[in-house]
């Protein structure tokens, strides 16, 4: 009997489980385990202070118990949460994570590159969502045997890719129909960019809610921005010329900036103008005021997506789809417009 032999019958002895279901449970293969069984033994892993060989181990399952995460924007702060779903869920199973940075499309190609060249088990790429993406490099891992999962990426209904996705139209919607129960009816948008998914969803929930409230849609009340700060402050200062009593603006750092624009023309906020965004990065809560955002749960997009690579690999010819929900988390940006402000004019 061998080291590695004692010291996983040690955490099957302490589990009270075999041997071969405490292996199931590190290498992930616990779909069909009770979680109260699959619990136990991570307990007696973590009491025990188990350390699994897993170079041993990948001389016989020719895997490294690895999953790789390609993520682009690291100093955008709603990116890194996925980097702890992802984590806590390799963790659960017995799996390490490897990240690498992506800064763009070639950047990405050669991050794929580089976990192929590492082995590692499975793929996570969390990148912008572009409409013209070139999946291509994405594809051809998958058909090599690594299992692709994709979180918030533009892809066809035929992709081969496991995916998750953030339901941006209803986001959009939620947080259009906050604004319209408070009584405003002159509502602006600052919409992201129209060659990525996000910026097309975002705004069509947005048209959504206005067209279901009876309220007709004003051109010159929607500016195109590019999620950048500076693009929500200048496009505050044009949208403010059209008066409207709420903006709801399609990302954290454009809502930044126009609370900027806004402080510098003397508009009050939520008294002169009510504002929503979208994202909710730890930052905004800490804004003066705290801003009125759509949650989007980017840690459980991590876990989820990790969760869905290790099932890939038990079972490489079921792909699947998941859609996370978005919220309204309701803070100081939003109130109903003044007595007579804008009445009429929608």
């Amino acid at each position: 009997m061998s080291e590695q032999q004692a010291t996983m019958r040690s955490v099957a002895v302490a589990a009270g489980v075999s041997m071969s279901t405490v292996s199931n449970v590190l290498s992930g293969r616990h779909e069909q385990m009770a979680v109260e069984t699959r619990e136990r033994v991570l307990a007696a892993v973590a009491s025990l202070d188990y350390q699994p060989n897993h170079a041993a181990r990948s001389l016989v399952t020719k895997r490294t118990a690895t999953i790789g995460l390609i993520m682009s924007e690291v100093t955008n702060s709603l990116y890194p949460p996925v980097t702890v779903g992802a984590e806590a869920a390799c963790r659960r199973s017995g799996y390490g994570l490897l990240l690498a940075n992506a800064d763009d499309a070639d950047s990405e190609r050669r991050g794929v590159d580089l976990m192929r060249a590492k082995r590692v088990d499975a793929l996570v790429v969390f990148a912008v969502s572009l409409l013209d993406a070139d999946n291509q490099h994405l594809y051809a891992a998958q058909a090599a045997g690594m299992p692709v999962v994709a979180i918030n990426r533009h892809l066809p209904v035929d992709a081969p890719l496991s995916a998750v996705w953030f339901d941006h139209t209803s986001g959009g919607r939620i947080a259009t129909q906050h604004l319209v129960d408070l009584g405003h009816r002159r509502i602006g948008h600052i919409a992201g960019p129209a060659n990525r998914m996000t910026g097309v969803h975002r705004r069509q929930g947005y048209e959504a809610a206005l067209t279901a409230a009876g309220i007709p849609r004003h051109p010159t009340l929607v500016a195109v921005g590019d999620y950048s700060f500076a693009s929500g402050e200048r496009l505050m200062l044009q949208l403010w010329r059209e008066r409207p009593t709420a903006v709801f603006v399609a990302g954290d750092a454009m809502a930044l900036g126009a609370l900027r624009a806004l402080s510098r023309l003397g508009v009050r906020v939520p008294d002169d103008l009510s504002l929503v965004a979208f994202g909710n990065p730890d930052l905004v809560r800490y804004a003066t005021p705290a801003i009125t955002t759509v949650d989007l749960p980017v840690a459980m997009a991590g876990r989820v997506a990790v969760e869905l690579a290790l099932r890939r690999m038990q079972r490489p010819e079921e792909k699947e789809v998941r859609l996370l929900d978005t919220s309204l988390l309701i803070r100081e940006t939003t109130a109903p417009p003044r007595r007579g402000k804008g009445i009429g004019r929608g």
